[in-house]
């Protein structure tokens, strides 16, 4: 008895079916998302020499950690305060715009949710001085 050997041959895969349905999948994403629209946000660029022009009812407020404990203080127009005392401040007097500024050694996270605990008790215009920092 003679057993038949097969060849070994490897099956031939065309591509163009697949890339067809790749673009067909891609032109029905692209139909079926919705596009958001961004909200943008000016920054607005000093120049060397320009005049800083505050609004009337401008406060400051520093932001420090002592560097021996994590604890953060906070200072309006130079006078110091607790954020309870700063809450109270905000809601008894018209605050039109604050300027925030952040000490070397405060983290993004603390910067970050003071500026939402402003936005949230009605403040719209905030602005930041990192005049301090160094960049590398």
């Amino acid at each position: 008895m003679k057993l038949s050997t097969k060849t070994n041959c490897s099956p031939l895969v065309s591509l163009t079916p697949l890339i067809d349905v790749v673009f067909i999948l891609l032109i029905f994403f692209m139909l079926v998302s919705q596009f958001t629209q961004l909200q943008k946000q000016s920054i607005p660029l000093k120049t060397m020499g320009e005049a800083t022009t505050k609004p009337h009812n401008t406060i400051s407020i520093e932001i420090t950690k002592n560097k021996h404990s994590s604890a953060i203080h906070y200072r309006i127009n130079n006078i110091a305060m607790n954020y309870s005392q700063i809450e109270i401040f905000i809601q008894e007097n018209t605050v039109d715009a604050v300027l925030l500024m952040p000490a070397e050694n405060i983290s993004l996270q603390t910067f970050i949710n003071v500026k939402e605990n402003l936005s949230n008790l009605g403040i719209k215009n905030i602005s930041s001085d990192f005049n301090r920092y160094e960049i590398n």
